[in-house]
C-alpha cells in the first residue's frame, strides 16, 4: 500500500468489481466501505 499511495494522485478502489470508492489514498483507505470490503465487520480489532 506504501508503494500505492507514494505513486497515485488518485486511487480507486473495488469490492467485487464494484467501484466503492475514488480519491486520495487518505480518502479511500480511510473509508468506512473501503475498511468493511478489505477487512470486514470491525476491522483489525476483530479476533
Amino acid at each position: 500500500m506504501h508503494v500505492v499511495e507514494g505513486i497515485s494522485d488518485r486511487v480507486i478502489a473495488l469490492d467485487h468489481g464494484t467501484k466503492i470508492a475514488e480519491g486520495s489514498f487518505e480518502e479511500v483507505a480511510t473509508s468506512a466501505q473501503v475498511v468493511e470490503a478489505y477487512l470486514g465487520t470491525g476491522g483489525m480489532a476483530r479476533k
